[in-house]
Formats: structure tokens, sequence, C-alpha cells
């Protein structure tokens, strides 16, 4: 008995953008094919039997091979491809090899990103008296265009452009389109992830647009959309994030990572690995450096991988290292300090089979990085802090989440032993959380319902001490955006990092933004005291996304980041770096309150 072999359009992100063809298809496989991290994989719930098989780590050969094994074997197998397999799917060489071996297959359809953009943008590609025409092509990088396609050539027709693959140098594209005849206030987009729930949209003109892009930190997977059928009134940019979650546990890694390889294998999977993070760097020997994007590439020389290692320490949230893990523990070893200090470490084999959380799993987020690594490898992630193996809460993660400082270190560890022994455990805190946290768990119970920012946890080895961290928002505007821009950013921002609007307790923002009505305004609106700092004040802080435009337009360095440090006071540190979009920048600084 002969089996069945699918390609199917996954569509642009979101999962109920599947066709129902598509869905059925995937739902009778028994081998799914999948196209990595540009997937989503909550589709592939949607495949409750099938043997998965993530692409990204195979060669053509190996998928021609595995669909002629399970082909034989009388298996369903659908190969998985985001949006339409029919744009840059690098299909037809796998139709050529099926037919070689006389191997029927069929196709279904999918959304292809390019209308999850227009949608995302409220726009018409087509429209009467503007354009009746859209080009789909993609800019020459590594992979060339004929030379009647270059886009120079087909910019110069007018029409509406649809541009793949290509937001990598937006600077190169715009001046090609300049040179093409195209007027530099040309109406253009970029939508990043469209219709994935960290969708984001910058918007402006052929002349800005690579700037506004840059500033927004879009890199990869974006579509650029060019021509007059933008040229409406409207908003800028908007930017559509994950929902915020209330619960204490598995919440994605947030922060600046870095991560290491030695050979060139390793490069390549830490180069996909980086891919699918927000905040990622990957540092290798030179010889593999064009292996990985320049964007990412951080080159050692040969020997040097000590020296890179011993510089970067201090300067990342978290590291993953596609080695083995003997390696990592002899180099790292004299770098730790303390537990609550540490930086995450995940170990990952080359093939992405396994990631294992070596360092800081709770209080650092390495269980949720080694989670999140194994989600993009289509690994698995291994966690052998007692807590998650057992299923319990830790008290270390809980205040991460829940922006609480440990007021008393040095009794975590008793009272992490007790819970995972089964002894009593009773809290003081909001009676709120702990029933969203801690209710129906066994042995736990609430002792007092606490609202006064502090929260105990009393065990038999001892009482945990925590207190709420107190925030500021850092806020950086054009001249005359309204309020509502501004709450628009702000809301984006906390639902993205998981803050909630109470957690704020002040606005900073720079000296000349005294009198702009929109931000005083939105200050009214959400009850809050904006502090105002001035040039000198702003520009003695070292702040990590400096802004050399803002220096010689206004003569400050930053203003959200800078803001936010001074206000969060001495022992204040950045949690949200500077976010910016088209008009509004926000940043997040926290620390104890003033007693």
């Amino acid at each position: 008995m002969k089996g069945k072999i699918t390609f199917v359009g996954a569509g642009p992100g979101a999962p109920d953008l599947i066709t129902l063809r598509g869905a059925s298809v995937l739902s009778e496989a028994d081998t799914v094919i999948y196209a990595g991290s540009l997937v989503n994989e909550k589709l592939l719930e949607s495949a409750p039997r099938a043997k998965l098989r993530n692409s990204a780590a195979l060669t053509l050969p190996e998928v021609i091979e595995i669909m002629e094994r399970d082909f034989g074997a009388g298996k369903n197998v659908v190969r998985l491809h985001t949006g339409d397999p029919s744009m840059y799917g690098a299909v037809a060489e796998q139709f050529r090899e099926l037919e070689k071996r006389g191997i029927p297959y069929e196709v279904v359809p999918g959304v292809s990103s390019v209308f999850a953009a227009a949608a995302a943008l409220k726009i018409e590609l087509t429209v009467p008296g503007v354009s009746q025409s859209v080009i789909l092509t993609r800019d020459a990088g590594r992979t060339p265009v004929p030379d009647a396609e270059a886009l120079e050539k087909l910019a110069a027709h007018g029409t509406t452009l649809c541009i793949f693959l290509s937001v990598g140098d937006m600077h190169a594209l715009c001046r090609k389109l300049l040179d093409a005849g195209r007027s530099p206030q040309t109406p253009a987009a970029v939508v990043y992830r469209a219709s994935w729930e960290n969708q984001t949209v910058v918007r402006g003109t052929v002349s800005d647009i690579a700037r506004r892009v840059e500033e927004a930190g879009i890199k990869r997977q974006a579509l650029i959309v060019i021509g007059d059928v933008l040229g409406r009134d409207g908003e800028l940019s908007r930017l559509y994030d994950a929902e915020f979650h209330t619960g204490f546990r598995h919440a994605g890694f947030q922060g600046k990572i870095a991560l290491f390889a030695l050979t060139r294998r390793a490069v390549l999977k830490a180069a996909e690995i980086a891919s699918g993070l927000e905040n990622a760097v990957v540092y290798l020997p030179e010889e593999f450096a064009g292996d990985v994007s320049a964007l990412r590439a951080r080159k050692f020389t040969g020997g040097g991988f000590q020296t890179a290692l011993n510089d970067a320490w201090n300067r990342y949230d978290a590291f993953i290292f596609v080695m083995a893990a003997g390696i990592v523990v002899r180099l790292i070893g004299k770098l730790c300090r303390n537990k609550s200090g540490d930086p995450a470490v995940v170990v990952c084999d080359e093939a992405g089979n396994y990631t294992v959380s070596l360092l800081s799993g709770h209080v650092g987020g390495g269980n949720a990085l080694a989670r999140d690594v194994a989600g993009i490898t289509g690994g698995k992630p291994v966690v052998t802090t007692a807590s998650d193996v057992e299923n319990l809460p830790a008290f270390d993660e809980f205040a991460k989440l829940h922006h609480y400082a440990i007021l008393t270190p040095e009794t975590l560890t008793a009272v992490a032993a007790s819970v995972v022994n089964g002894g009593e455990i009773s809290l003081e805190m909001p009676e709120e959380l702990f029933r969203a946290c801690f209710s129906g768990i066994p042995n736990f119970s609430l002792r007092k319902n606490r609202t006064d920012g502090i929260v105990e946890v009393h065990a038999s080895g001892g009482s945990l001490k925590m207190r709420k961290l107190s925030f500021v928002l850092g806020i950086g505007c054009r001249k005359n955006v309204p309020a509502e821009r501004i709450a628009e950013a702000v809301e984006a921002i906390l639902k993205k990092y998981r803050f909630r609007r109470e957690e704020i307790a002040v606005l900073a923002t720079a000296e000349l933004k005294k009198e702009e009505p929109g931000l005083l305004e939105f200050a009214k609106s959400i009850g809050k005291q904006i502090r105002f700092y001035s040039a000198g004040e702003l520009n003695a802080v070292d702040v990590p996304h400096p802004s050399e435009a803002a220096r010689k337009r206004l003569g400050i360095r930053s203003v959200s980041e800078a803001a936010a440090l001074l206000a969060a006071g001495k022992n204040g540190r950045l949690y949200v770096g500077k976010q910016a979009d088209a008009d509004v920048t926000v940043a997040i600084a926290g620390g104890l309150p003033d007693e």
C-alpha cells in the first residue's frame, strides 16, 4: 500500500489562518516535515499522531529520503511550508526529485504573508485610480535575480511593490527605489511577522522607512510594501503583542542573549537558534563568520574563545553554548558568582536534539530559555530543578515573573527544600495573587491577605521575604503626538513584557517635554506624575541604546532609557530597553521603592 505526500501552505503565522483543507490534511498526517521557526508550532498540535521533523536541520536529499521512505511505508506525509508553498517556498526542487522517482504528490495552497501584511496595514493593494497592478518580488542578495527583474527596473513601473526577504538592508533597498525614480515621499511600510502575536507594523516613506525599521529593531521575517496605496490617513504604526499572562511559570525568556559555537555545524545551529530569538548574537570563530548574518556575528580569532566569553559574561542576560556540556562547565566555573547574579546558561548539542538548562534556571530564566530553544530546534528541553521535575512552585521564579525582590536570599534554599519535600507552606500575600498562583496546590495556604507590597513565605526550613519592585516608565515622543498614540504604544510594551499598569509608579521624560500636550494628557489619564530631567542630567547616564539622531536633533543622547534610570534611583536598573515605533519610545526601569 502506497502512502500520500501533500505540500501544505501553513499560512503567514496565525494558526487559524491555515486553510480548512490544509488543516484537514495536517490532522491525518503520520509524518510532518515543517519549515522550522517560520511555522507556528501551534499548528503541529493538529497532528497528534505524527512524527515531526524540522526541515531547518535537513538537507534536500534528507527531506526527499524521508518522503520516499514514509510514502513507501503507506504513510501520509505532510510537507508544511510557511505562507503559500509557491512563494519563495523552495518547492520546485522537491517537486522535481519526487517526479524523478515517480512519486505522486498534491499541493494545498496557503495564505501568503503578502495578504496578511495587507490585512495588518488595512489596505487594498489594487486601488482604482492609484494602482491596478502588484509586483511580488525580492531584492538581489545571496540569491541573485535575473537582470530584467532587478528591483531598480521593476520599481520604475510605479506599481505597488510587495518585497519579500529583503528587510536586512533597507538603506540599500531604498537607494535603489530612489534611483528608479520613486519619489522620496512615496509611502512605504514594513510588516514584521504578519499575523503572529508579536506582529509589528512600521509606516513611513521611501526617504525615512529604513531609519524607522532600524529603530524598531526589525531585521528579518518582514514584508515590505511600497506604493501610493498606503497613502491614506491613519496611524503610523501598530504593534500587536502576545496577551498578558497571569500565571506564575513558564513565561518565555526576555533579555539579551549570547550564543557561542566552535565548529561549523555548531555555528549553523547557533544561527538557526538566534534567528528564532528576539535579542541574540552569535560568537564564533572568524573562519566561520560567513555562515552567520553580519547583524548577529561576533567574531573571535583562534584561541580567543575564553577571552571573548570573559568579556561577554557581564554584558548579557543569558548564554547558549552549542557544544559539549563538559567544555562549558570548565569554562564558566571561575566566572560564576552567586545564584542571584549569574546569567542563565543553556547547553545545546549540535543537532539541536537536547537543550539543557545548566545555570540560573529560575532567577536567570534558564529553564524558560531552554524551552524556547527547544521550540526552535525541535528538540527536547532538559530541566533538572526539583520544583520543575515535580511540577511545584519555585519562589525565585515567582519573584522574577511578578516583579518582586527577594530580601532574604539566604533562606531561599531552605524554603525550596520544604516545598519539594512536601512541607507545609503558608503565605502572606495579596489574596488574588495567591489564588492565581498557588490555589489548589497541596500543603499551600494563605496565612494573611497582605497588600503592603511585602510577600512572606513561611516553611519549616525558615521564612522567605520579598518586596514588590517599583517601576518607572521612561517616554520619548515626537512633537504633538496625541495622547491616544502614546497610550497605544505604552500598552503594547506593558503587554509584551508582562507588566501591569498599576506597577508603574511614575513617568519620566526630558525637560523639553514639559509643555507637550499629548504626554501631559496621557499622564493625567492614568493618574501618574511625570518627572522631568535636563539634557545635562540625561546625557550623564550611561545607556545601552543611545541615539545619535536624537543627539544631533535635540542635544540629548537618550530620553526614555536615561529618564527611566534617573527616576528609578541609584539602585535602579533597566528592565526593558528602548522600544521605538514611529513616534513614541518607551523604556522601563525599576528598583526597590524608597522607604
